[in-house]
């Protein structure tokens, strides 16, 4: 078995992992800078991640588990800008993103694949008032706090857990794990040390990621019966 890892630039992380040996199976790695999970409804959105994923991802490959991971661009401003721009509620926008995401999802499993590992997007790291860094500068119309980034990101997870589980799907996330809980917001230890990185530390969340696939593998060999 293999990982085909596909999402937005936030799988850097995984691919550090694997360039340090830490992710046991092999692995390949499929990046969209700036996918989003709506954007999975257009063919051509702006980035053209739903093409690109599936000229990846199909038809399906013998021994390959596909691993998702978006969400963080959904959660730190597209949500955020619709709901604005629409006049709609935030949750509202939440569940057109999640409705999208799992409709790719199945696309994917109707296709053949016997699993894919859904991953929890990660944590926002853009601070109040941040507008320099091409990604903030990029997000500057959205002035949502860190703190309300991270919480609907949280929520937004949450809802990527009960969507796997109802598809008897893998969900793994790191969240817990690299959020400050006193702040309630990434911890400084995860941050890039140059601030204009919106990115986690790759390596130490890779670490994570790493041992969370690893146990997904270990879970999926001993479901297969010996013999």
């Amino acid at each position: 078995m293999r990982w085909l890892i596909f999402g937005d630039s936030h799988i850097s992380a995984f691919r550090r992992a694997a360039e340090l040996g830490l992710i046991d199976r092999p692995a390949e790695f499929h990046e969209v800078r700036g996918a989003t999970a709506m954007g999975l409804t257009k063919l051509e959105s702006v980035t053209g991640a739903r093409r690109q994923f599936e000229a990846a991802l199909l038809p399906p490959r013998p021994g390959v588990i596909p691993v998702m991971q978006l969400g963080e661009v959904d959660c730190g401003f597209v949500i955020w800008y619709r709901a604005e721009k629409y006049g709609v509620p935030v949750a509202d926008q939440m569940d057109v993103s999640i409705t999208s995401y799992f409709a790719f999802v199945d696309r994917v499993l109707a296709a053949g694949y016997p699993s894919l590992v859904v991953t929890g997007a990660t944590v926002p790291t853009i601070r109040d008032g941040q507008d320099w860094g091409e990604v903030a500068h990029l997000r500057r119309e959205v002035t949502t706090t860190l703190a309300e980034r991270t919480r609907l990101t949280l929520a937004y997870n949450e809802r990527l857990r009960q969507g796997a589980d109802a598809r008897g799907l893998p969900f793994v996330c790191i969240a817990d794990a690299v959020i400050d809980p006193e702040t309630g917001t990434v911890a400084d230890l995860y941050r890039r040390r140059d601030p204009r990185n919106h990115h986690l530390h790759a390596k130490r969340a890779g670490e994570i990621w790493a041992a969370c696939l690893n146990q997904v593998a270990i879970a999926a060999r001993e479901a297969v019966p010996a013999g």
